[in-house]
Order: structure tokens, then C-alpha cells, then sequence
């Protein structure tokens, strides 16, 4: 059924609502009142606000209510301000599971959420706050030295390669919003890793030459099954948390990284 600027998914158990719906093409009108008692039992439900205020203050939740239904914004739309941030930590949820597969997350949205047109646009927006950025560079003792990804844990998980970041050495460029990173890779040469754990890098619009720091709060840090970082470390992009090792050519190492939205005051 669609609604105003999304579709909503009505629950098998609402008998009323799926009589009307089964009619097909010829299905009666549902009334706004109806509709409305529908909409605002998902938003005060305690599997919306459990997820919501588990990431955020409980604050955040009833602000977001009290303001929206003090302006002229449209019935429902103070639901869709929660329910838009509610999707994206969904992806978060399902990727810790480790169950990342289409039909899953589908399901998982339709059972009781309502899923949003603008889906993309919303990931989009609220990216910068769950997403991690890993940067890994290996210094070489000497010439020729070079690194290999063998693994990401994340497929979705992108792994550049920048030229400017090739400077005396070989650097990859790591970002993922899981909120958990395994990585295996190799160098040729002895030598030692810079590691360095930060949130995005995004400019002000405004001002070019200025960055927005987007916090990411980094709970574990571990180094072939050392564990480094045992600790909630807030980061962005201009304050990162560093630590480096050595490595011996030929032979692999792993790192295990992860990280949890900013829940605060830094």
C-alpha cells in the first residue's frame, strides 16, 4: 500500500486491514483515522524505539516526535524522520549478524518497518556516521617493498588505493559501515605498518579548506590475536587513533577492527 512518500507494509495478524486488501483493484478506501492509529502504533512500538534509542539518546526519539507534530510537515512525517534512521541502523543489525543477502534484509524491513522511496538518499545522508575509514600503509626497509588485501570480512567494503597515499611506501584507503572488519593481507619485504583508525573525510561546503568531523567511536582493536584496543575511542577524520607494527616479508597478518556510531560528548 502506498502512502504519501513511501510504501508500508501491513502485518498479516491486522485481520481488518488484510480483508480490505484482499478485494485487489476493487479494495475499499482505508481511512486516514485508521491509517494514522496504524502509523503512530509502529513508531511508539518497542522494537522501533528499543533500536532507535539503543544508538541514540531517548531524547533524540521524543524530540523528534514533539517537533514534528508542531508543524504543518504532514500527518505522518515525524514517523519517517525516526523510521529513515531506524532503516540504516537495520543494515548495521543485519550486517553483525552476518547475514547480508537481499531477500533477508527485505524481509527484515517489510515485517514491520516501513520502507522508505528515498531509501538510498537516507543511506546517503546518515553514511558519515557509521561509516569507518581504516587507512593501512606499509614502510618498506627498502626499495621494491609492496602489500597485498588477501580478505575483507565486509564485501561491501571498499579498499582504494590512492596515489597520494603511495609515497615512500604502498597505503590502502579502507571505509565500511558494518561496524566490524576482518582483514588478511601480506607484504613482499620486511618492513612496518602504519595503521591509522578515523571517520570520514568530508569538507565544508561552504569552506573548502575546512573539514566536518564525523565521530566514529572504535570499541576493538586487534593485531594478529593481539588485542590493542579494548576501549571506547572516539575519532574522526582529523583526530585519529594510530599504531604501528612490524611485519615480515612474506608472511600474512591480520587485523580485526570495530566500531559502534558516536554516542556522545567527545
Amino acid at each position: 500500500m502506498k502512502t504519501g512518500g513511501g510504501y508500508f507494509h501491513l502485518s498479516p495478524h491486522d485481520t481488518t486491514a488484510e480483508k480490505i486488501l484482499s478485494l485487489g483493484k476493487n479494495n475499499k478506501r482505508i481511512s486516514l483515522t485508521i491509517l494514522g492509529n496504524y502509523l503512530n502504533a509502529m513508531f511508539e512500538s518497542s522494537r522501533t524505539y528499543g533500536l532507535f534509542t539503543s544508538y541514540f539518546d531517548e531524547e533524540l526519539y521524543h524530540y523528534a516526535a514533539n517537533f514534528y507534530a508542531g508543524k504543518s510537515f504532514g500527518r505522518f512525517r515525524r514517523t519517517y524522520s525516526v523510521w529513515g534512521i531506524a532503516e540504516v541502523l537495520e543494515d548495521v543489525e543485519i550486517s553483525n549478524q552476518k547475514r547480508w543477502r537481499n531477500d533477508d534484509k527485505r524481509h527484515f524491513l517489510e515485517e514491520d518497518f516501513c520502507q522508505i522511496d528515498d531509501s538510498a538518499q537516507i543511506i546517503r545522508k546518515f553514511g558519515y556516521y557509521l561509516t569507518a575509514r581504516i587507512d593501512i600503509k606499509f614502510l618498506p626497509d627498502k626499495t621494491g617493498g609492496d602489500m597485498q588485501i588477501l580478505s575483507l570480512s565486509d564485501s561491501r567494503a571498499t579498499a582504494e588505493k590512492p596515489a597520494w597515499f603511495q609515497k615512500q611506501g604502498v597505503g590502502y584507503v579502507l571505509t565500511s559501515y558494518q561496524g566490524e572488519l576482518e582483514l588478511t593481507a601480506k607484504t613482499n619485504l620486511d618492513g612496518q605498518i602504519q595503521l591509522l583508525l578515523r571517520g570520514q573525510h568530508v569538507r565544508n561546503p561552504e569552506d573548502r579548506s575546512k573539514n566536518i568531523p564525523y565521530w566514529i567511536d572504535y570499541t576493538k582493536l586487534t593485531v594478529n590475536d593481539v588485542v590493542i584496543l579494548d576501549a571506547l575511542t572516539p575519532t574522526c577524520h582529523d583526530k585519529p587513533y594510530d599504531y604501528n607494527f612490524n611485519v615480515s616479508g612474506g608472511k600474512e597478518f591480520k587485523l580485526k577492527v570495530e566500531w559502534v556510531p558516536h554516542g556522545g560528548s567527545v
